[in-house]
């Protein structure tokens, strides 16, 4: 019959990403389109037609990431059907609240289906849908506050984050210098949980350890801070997508956080290690020229002519704990962490670090 469209007869199916060769080729299509594997990932699924992979979707924790279309794909909603298909996964694994992590060109799209913008950049972007939301996150942290910020007509509020893996006479010394040069400080504790030392001894020994800080209230980073969601470079040492990732949290920070809570100055610690964090910093710097945000670097504390830093820390730990080794840690912890590695519970963590391979 004249002018009817051929039938499509290929085979066309959405399936989860199992073996070896189904993620390479994954991994082949993201390259392919200018992406990177995203890492972490806890299921994939792809669409298939004639058994070839032409679009693929990632689920790590609760970020959504990695999508990518063919063009020959594209236009046929194949995009939308993966991401439904991976939120229904997500929920029957228990999980009410997603982001998405994405190219800031592909925002429009995922907004159109369901999903609220948390922050953007030129080159990313991070979407939300369910709850606790942002919303709901700076609800709390205002409620937090409350009689904090309140002592006080007009403070100037300044601002850390930190992970402290574990907490150093580094960290000490940041949070009370930055103490002396504002009228309250808010110190964030990042609460991605994977660190070595889990969050809530990192939580409780900040806590403690800045204690003694009259005008210092030591708060959760929440989901919005340093996280899987808003800086996954941060927890694997992808210096390639660092400066993407970087510009997103501190973005996330600068146009968001920081107006929301009354938040003045953010102040952070030279970095002489770690490339990823000094290029955070770096980033920081330009991102915060655009809102008004001061940043003030602070030089790192140290001893015996070496900066202290968790990682050094860390490396100690990781080796044959003598009393030499341990009169070395003193010097660079405060009490509160030396006497809890010392403790029955420190010691299931020195179980774990020496087996520990990871960043953090």
């Amino acid at each position: 019959m004249a002018g009817r469209m051929p039938r499509d007869t290929s085979m066309q199916e959405y399936r989860q990403i199992l073996i070896d060769t189904e993620w390479a080729e994954a991994e082949r299509l993201l390259l392919a389109a200018g992406l990177g594997m995203p890492t972490g990932c806890d299921y994939g699924l792809a669409y298939y037609e004639d058994d070839t992979m032409l679009a693929c979707g990632f689920l790590a924790g609760n970020v959504l990431c990695g999508f990518c279309v063919s063009p020959a794909a594209q236009g046929g909603g194949v995009s939308t059907a993966i991401l439904s298909r991976l939120v229904l996964h997500g929920k029957q694994k228990g999980i009410n609240h997603f982001f998405i992590f994405t190219k800031a060109s592909e925002a429009e799209k995922f907004a159109a289906a369901g999903f609220t913008l948390v922050a953007r950049t030129g080159q990313a972007a991070l979407l939300e849908q369910g709850r606790p939301n942002y919303a709901d996150w700076l609800a709390a942290t205002r409620e937090r506050m409350a009689d904090f910020a309140g002592q006080q007509t007009a403070p100037v509020l300044g601002a850390i984050v930190m992970n402290a893996n574990p907490f150093t006479r580094g960290h000490e010394y940041l949070a009370s210098t930055a103490a002396a040069s504002c009228d309250r400080l808010l110190v964030f504790v990042v609460q991605e949980d994977v660190s070595v030392v889990p969050f809530a001894v990192r939580f409780r020994l900040v806590s403690e350890g800045l204690a003694h800080l009259g005008n210092v209230l030591v708060l959760p980073a929440g989901p919005y801070m340093v996280s899987r969601a808003s800086f996954p470079a941060y927890f694997t040492a992808d210096e390639a997508r660092g400066s993407v990732h970087a510009g997103l949290d501190c973005a996330l920070f600068a146009t968001r956080i920081a107006p929301d809570l009354g938040i003045f100055i953010r102040f952070v610690g030279t970095e002489p290690f770690d490339p990823v964090t000094r290029q955070y910093n770096r980033v920081m710097t330009q991102e915060f020229a655009h809102s008004g945000l001061i940043l003030r670097e602070i030089p790192r504390l140290e001893s015996a002519g070496a900066a202290v830093s968790a990682s050094r820390v860390r490396a100690l730990l990781q080796g044959n704990t003598c009393e030499a080794r341990w009169r070395e840690l003193e010097m660079l912890l405060p009490k509160v962490t030396y006497d809890f590695l010392r403790s029955r519970e420190g010691v299931d963590l020195l179980c774990r670090l020496q087996n520990h391979v990871g960043r953090h």
